[in-house]
């Protein structure tokens, strides 16, 4: 299990690559 951690809710766009490639690799994250 991977944690993504975001300052807030504008974070996202630049964390959504991240969550993109552990999706990718089937990696469990929240």
């Amino acid at each position: 299990m991977v944690g993504i951690i975001m300052g807030s809710d504008s974070d996202l766009p630049v964390m959504q690559p991240a969550a993109d490639i552990l999706k990718e690799f089937d990696i469990p994250f929240e």
